[in-house]
């Protein structure tokens, strides 16, 4: 078979995928494992390429999500209407690798769709997405192929297929737009929208719009998905379970993005410590914001949950979702990442290195300074000998030695910042590849003018 090379494909195992098994299965029984493993790592990249040059495409963790899902989607479409004997004709029908949807795509093109029609994103926009992820594969092909040299029917064929991908997302993105612009839900989140930016809004109006009461405590959640996830697991269901374990009296809720929900939790009395659940079932995260009072107390919570969203998704899925409360200092001093990175290593010194031993030395000096310097506290907390908290403090003092400031103030906060230190990796968005005529749209918009993103 001409293509059948690509069925030697392989890739990292290292890279999991993001698609459900309602997509990834198909594909695994036509392809072969190796293949689609190559499709899960070259769809991380082609996500990655995508916004660098189209960056409102995919700003925070759940719109990053929502687009590597995407695209993993629609590569695997690619690779199995080449492989397939009959592929060539069926590289748009959306049955080959997943359920079929009403437009004849994959649905998860269609959740994407929703989520650029919600925030905004102009159709251009969302079709140069297309062309330069159909480049990138294209590439990435013609390296992955014998000599490096692509069949120019194997050219032709993606051709084929990325057109007839643009022109039936261009149909579902028309057809969301209306849909969308028609909605009640649609009026919902433009209103909660212009909370956030800090615009001004009505409360009688705004209650009538959310049918929710403003006059009272929120705590914003924000809900996402990361990868596949519990598919017997709805939003709703765990909208309920967290309010449960917040205490809550009402529940305000609304889709921040395709793989997210925005909720408030409304009390009438503000609560001292949030029961926050021990943890979520597969795929699923969740940050939450200070409980807040009012109309202003909506924006200044869900702007934390935004803040705690960027910690947490730093830290492993199968961990619990830290409080707000012991991650505030952390929110704080690492909003600029270059700044944080600098502030850790002129502090910390050697102190600061990334193996197991200085983590265990940063995490016992930590304990030891917020106890008061209590030996007995810290190794009750940490759960060791008096005598090992003692040599660790040693050691520590020790490296930081060798540091010619030694602030315990700045030592306390640079130690806040390295229980998370994944947080010092995160960059920039990268705008490089917008022109001069680019605007972000709203959501971006909304969330740069809040100083959250640049």
């Amino acid at each position: 078979m001409e293509f059948s090379w690509l069925r030697d494909l392989d890739g990292p195992r290292s890279v999991e995928p993001c698609c459900d098994a309602v997509t990834l299965d198909p594909a695994r029984r036509l392809l072969g494992e190796g293949p689609v493993r190559w499709v899960v790592a070259t769809a991380q990249a082609v996500t990655g390429h995508i916004i660098s040059r189209v960056p409102e495409n995919g700003v925070g963790p759940a719109p990053f999500e929502t687009l590597r899902r995407t695209a993993e989607a629609v590569v695997l479409l690619c690779l199995c209407g080449l492989a397939d004997a009959d592929g060539a004709d069926t590289g748009g029908s959306g049955q080959r690798n997943g359920r079929r949807t009403p437009y004849g795509v994959p649905y998860e093109v269609v959740e994407a769709v929703r989520d650029f029609v919600r925030r905004g994103i102009p159709l251009d926009r969302v079709l140069r997405g297309v062309r330069l992820g159909h480049a990138f594969l294209h590439r990435a092909l013609r390296d992955a192929a014998p000599g490096c040299e692509l069949p120019r029917r194997l050219t032709e064929v993606l051709f084929e297929q990325t057109d007839l991908l643009s022109g039936e997302l261009a149909e579902v993105y028309v057809a969301e737009r209306g849909r969308w612009e028609d909605s009640r839900e649609s009026a919902r989140c433009r209103l909660v929208e212009a909370i956030i930016s800090g615009e001004q809004a009505d409360p009688a109006a705004a209650e009538r719009i959310l049918d929710y009461p403003l006059d009272q405590y929120h705590m914003a959640v924000i809900l996402w998905r990361e990868g596949p996830a519990d598919t017997g697991t709805s939003p709703d269901v765990l909208a309920e379970r967290l309010t449960a374990a917040c205490g809550g009296d009402g529940l305000l809720q609304v889709a921040g993005h395709a793989a997210a929900v925005w909720m408030w939790v409304g009390c009438g009395v503000r609560p001292d410590r949030v029961s926050w659940p021990p943890s979520l079932p597969h795929g699923w995260r969740a940050a939450a914001g200070p409980p807040s009072f009012g109309l202003r107390g909506m924006q200044r919570s869900h702007l934390g949950a935004r803040h705690a969203a960027r910690i947490t998704v730093t830290r492993p899925a199968d961990r619990c979702a830290p409080h707000y409360a012991d991650i505030r200092t952390a929110c704080l001093l690492t909003a600029d990442t270059e700044q944080a990175r600098w502030y850790v290593r002129e502090t910390l010194g050697a102190l600061a290195a990334s193996d197991d031993w200085s983590a265990q030395l940063r995490d016992t000096l930590r304990c030891y300074l917020a106890s008061g310097r209590s030996l007995k506290t810290t190794a009750e907390e940490l759960a060791v000998a008096r005598s090992t908290v003692t040599y660790r403090v040693k050691r520590a003092q020790e490296l930081l030695g060798a540091c010619r400031t030694v602030d315990p103030l700045e030592v306390r906060l640079a130690l806040e910042v390295m229980r998370f230190p994944s947080v010092l990796d995160a960059s920039p968005t990268n705008r490089s590849g917008a022109g001069p005529g680019d605007r972000p749209g709203p959501m971006r918009h909304m969330y740069v003018k809040a100083g959250l993103v640049p």
